[in-house]
């Protein structure tokens, strides 16, 4: 429970590090769905098939993303959940723009621009997120683990991204 908890305060920080005013006229754009990853591969990277969570939980909403988590294999003592946020009222220039990101990368990713980076939940939290530029907006994916772990979020965010890159909306021109 402590990190479903500690998980979805840090997702919603992550938001708000994305966050800011957009400029120009508004497009109406269709937000791509998350959790439209199709099961083989979310396997093929090694996360659960058969484990994916819509939305942000009972009760919140948060109309700018879309949201979906995969966990690794373990059930509910599985080490981290993998988080895919998608946005077409944010863009990557934002995440770059955020003072608050820490550690940030530029990136390119199977055609596209991308941007590492992670940012400060406490001492108990090490994450990482990737945001990938897509057509209208933005996909970013977010892993999270329990600092006392060792492992490098940035490492695991970084598999699976190249995994799953080509299931997310193609490329601007």
């Amino acid at each position: 429970m402590r990190r479903r908890i500690a998980a979805l305060v840090a997702l919603l920080a992550l938001l708000a590090g994305c966050g800011g005013g957009v400029e120009g006229s508004p497009v109406a754009a269709e937000r791509w769905d998350p959790c439209s990853i199709e099961q083989t591969a979310v396997a093929a990277t090694g996360l659960d098939p058969e484990y994916r969570e819509e939305g942000w939980g009972r009760g919140i909403e948060v109309p700018d993303w879309g949201r979906c988590v995969f966990r690794a294999p373990g059930g509910a003592d599985s080490p981290y959940g993998l988080s895919v946020l998608s946005s077409t009222d944010h863009t990557i220039a934002e995440a770059r723009a955020k003072s608050t990101n820490l550690d940030g990368r530029d990136l390119f990713i199977g055609g596209r621009d991308a941007y590492m980076f992670r940012t400060e939940f406490g001492d108990a939290i090490r994450d990482c997120q990737i945001a990938v530029e897509v057509p209208r907006g933005v996909v970013v994916f977010n892993a999270l683990y329990n600092k006392a772990d060792g492992v490098d979020a940035c490492a695991v965010v970084a598999m699976h991204v190249d995994d799953l890159e080509s299931a997310v909306p193609a490329a601007p021109n």
